[in-house]
């Protein structure tokens, strides 16, 4: 990955011509390449196209791809207008590439930061915007954007698709895929996202792609927030504008404090060769690298054994037995989930459940090899009254926590068995008593993992002490930033801990999240089903490890169902969720062998290889598969499943393979005969496939001789 500066003419000339270009700059990975160019008081997108000019995205037109810096400002209730100027550029210290624009603003005082970047080998360029007030007087501002730029609509005559994927939320949805065929003149596209898919809508990750399939290359965009985000896209006869950042809203206003800096979502914007499963391969890989967390558990990702398959049950006699059940099984962390506390907002285990705390818990899974974690709803506040001290719950009822939530509830308010009323983590005394208590809880527990589950980010608040304005979108973005302050601060305190983001199941799916945790439930449906469709859509953009599916309990009626419905939750993070002390001695060898084979040859895969989606999104009645392909060690894995079809066979077209090679392929319950194959044939023929039951499955072996 390399970046150019381009000086175009002296100061002097620069100044006498005004609003002509006077600086510019080339980003480039070594699938990307971008370049900008500054204007007045503007950047400008002039290029983005595949590097070594393969695809060039962007049109000819003069105006295209221009992203105006904010006009205006409030200061002291008056309005004043913008205006910027660049004041100074340089290129990136390593360890990223790029470059950074600063424009300044005399009156009010402002400072606005540019910065775009990319990282060694393939992937996309960032775009990171922020604006320091450095006045003595509040500013507020309306909505900055971070990207907008223009594509071209039909290269060489082709007509392109428009990709975008759902989260998997309460229950997947019934596409979960989305590609629009037709990107024709009049076309839009928005996509709005929250920190909480709602039910009655599926809500999309922010991303999207742009495909264009008789050319097999494309581009794709993201947004790297929980907060309330979209992507807009408008084909005008023969060009795409795209704009990207925070939601626009009528009235939207964000303060910024003296000396404070307002942050607008960071946002990457990639280009690929193939089609979008090769782009998407590209990405994630990025995203392993630059920005999940780092990997420190050489077992990543764990086998769980999760204690919500006995719901609120869950108490110290149980705890021990799970823990025996899951050294016995060979699973690798015990899990307790919701009904350990005294009640929302009061983070203390129960004492009749468990009379000495959770530490004697945490003691006895670690001396059976175990770690262990623990389910917080930690935003979460109840209705407890007349309590002080530091220790005291969070309660809406307290004389001054009443005033950290985002309305006043009635007097005779109740909260659920787990759920209560959501603090707004953009007042600063929320922020700090949800940081200090999990901070005793990680300590004082002795966790390995730490799960969180309910709401996080409102997006809605009443309050005007906080640190928002009355802007939905401003709301969401604050709380947004405080909950990463929260998460960034305990592991930079914990590194050896691990996070899961769990939202009522996957709720919250972006890749702003993805930075601070080390897991995320995909869907909050546990069935095999399910947990098929959530991985297959949410594998298209996440790392599969990143990917968590719970097993419920949905034995089936036979020995080939039960190791189907632990298959569909097998291909990324894999929980359990069902009281495994009632699996007959049948199924428990059959368990054990399925999590053996993911500890030796399925946990590297997930964890390192490329996923290809081989087949249609899962229905139920026909069959589908997920295919694994490491390269780099010549190994990988299909994994099929039959439905409820009377087809006993299916063909599978293989991805990745090397024409020029053999491979040795195995299966686990001989759906395909052991052979060794050359890869000629595999990429030309692919492999059948045939299973005798329905609602069968098998995960075939491949390697590289």
């Amino acid at each position: 990955m390399k970046t150019r500066l381009l000086l175009l003419g002296s100061p002097i000339l620069a100044a006498a011509i005004m609003a002509s270009v006077t600086n510019a700059a080339t980003v480039e990975t070594s699938d990307t390449s971008l370049r900008l160019e500054v204007s007045g008081s503007a950047l400008q997108v002039v290029s983005l196209s595949g590097s070594k000019g393969k695809t060039e995205w962007t049109p000819a037109s003069a105006r295209a791809g221009i992203m105006p810096l904010v006009q205006t400002a409030v200061v002291a209730g008056k309005t004043l207008s913008l205006e910027w100027r660049l004041i100074r550029e340089a290129d990136l210290p390593g360890p990223y590439f790029g470059h950074v624009f600063v424009f300044g603003c005399k009156e009010p005082k402002l400072e606005l930061t540019s910065v775009w970047k990319g990282a060694k080998g393939p992937g996309p360029i960032e775009h990171e915007l922020s604006i320091l007030n450095r006045g003595t007087q509040e500013v507020q501002l309306p909505l900055q954007p971070s990207l907008v730029f223009d594509s071209v609509a039909a290269p060489d005559g082709h007509t392109l698709e428009n990709w975008w994927i759902e989260k998997g939320a309460g229950t997947p949805g019934k596409v979960g895929v989305h590609y629009d065929n037709y990107v024709t003149n009049g076309y839009t596209q928005t996509l709005d996202s929250t920190g909480y898919s709602p039910d009655e809508r599926q809500e999309p990750i922010p991303w999207t792609a742009i495909q264009d399939p008789a050319g097999k290359c494309g581009w794709y965009l993201g947004i790297e927030s929980s907060g309330r985000v979209r992507i807009a896209i408008k084909r005008e006869q023969s060009q795409l504008h795209v704009e990207a950042g925070l939601t626009p809203e009528e009235g939207y206003l964000a303060r910024i404090a003296p000396d404070q800096t307002l942050r607008v979502p960071s946002v990457f914007l990639g280009c690929y060769q193939g089609e979008v499963d090769d782009g998407c391969n590209q990405m994630r890989r990025w995203i392993k690298t630059n920005i999940c967390p780092p990997t420190r558990d050489k077992h990543y990702p764990l086998l769980v054994n999760n204690s919500w398959g006995s719901g609120m049950a869950v108490d110290e006699k149980l705890a021990r037995t799970m823990i025996d059940e899951s050294a016995d099984l060979g699973l690798e962390m015990f899990h307790i989930d919701a009904g350990w506390f005294r009640g929302v907002g009061d983070w203390f285990p129960e004492t009749t459940k468990f009379p000495k705390g959770l530490a004697p818990i945490a003691d006895y899974a670690h001396s059976m090899g175990l770690k262990f974690g623990l389910w917080v709803g930690w935003t979460q506040g109840g209705n407890q009254r007349d309590q002080t001290g530091p220790d005291r719950p969070l309660s809406v009822f307290d004389p001054e926590m009443k005033a950290w939530f985002t309305r006043k509830v009635a007097s005779d308010w109740k909260p659920g068995e787990f759920t209560g009323e959501t603090v707004c983590l953009a007042d600063p005394r929320a922020e700090k008593w949800c940081l200090d208590s999990l901070r005793r809880m990680v300590k004082d527990y002795k966790l390995d993992l730490l799960e969180h589950d309910q709401r996080m980010i409102i997006d809605s608040c009443s309050s005007t002490n906080h640190l928002h304005t009355s802007s939905r979108t401003d709301a969401a973005a604050r709380a947004t930033e405080a909950y990463y302050r929260i998460y960034d601060t305990l592991r930079r305190e914990n590194p050896a801990l691990l996070f899961e983001d769990c939202v009522n199941g996957g709720r919250m799916v972006d890749f702003g999240v993805i930075r601070r945790v080390d897991y995320i439930s995909i869907t909050d449906t546990y069935d095999p089903l399910s947990n098929r469709r959530a991985f297959y859509d949410a594998s298209f953009l996440l790392p599969p490890a990143q990917c968590e599916c719970y097993i419920a309990n949905n034995p089936g009626k036979n020995l080939a169902n039960f190791v189907y419905m632990l298959r569909s939750g097998m291909m990324g993070w894999c929980t359990i969720m069902t009281d495994t002390s009632k699996w007959t001695p049948e199924q428990r060898t059959a368990a054990k062998r399925q999590f053996a084979l993911y500890k030796s040859a399925l946990r590297p895969l997930i964890l390192n290889a490329d996923v290809h989606h081989v087949a249609d999104r899962p229905d139920g009645v026909h069959w589908d598969g997920i295919q694994y392909w490491d390269e780099s060690t010549g190994k990988g894995a299909l994994f099929v499943f039959r439905g409820t079809t009377d087809e006993k066979e299916h063909r599978f077209m293989l991805e990745g393979l090397r024409a020029d090679a053999r491979y040795n392929v195995t299966s686990e319950d001989g759906s395909v005969a052991g052979a060794e194959l050359a890869g000629e044939a595999l990429l030309k023929n692919g492999l059948v496939a045939r299973l005798e039951g329905t609602e069968s499955s098998d995960i075939i072996l491949i390697e590289r001789k």
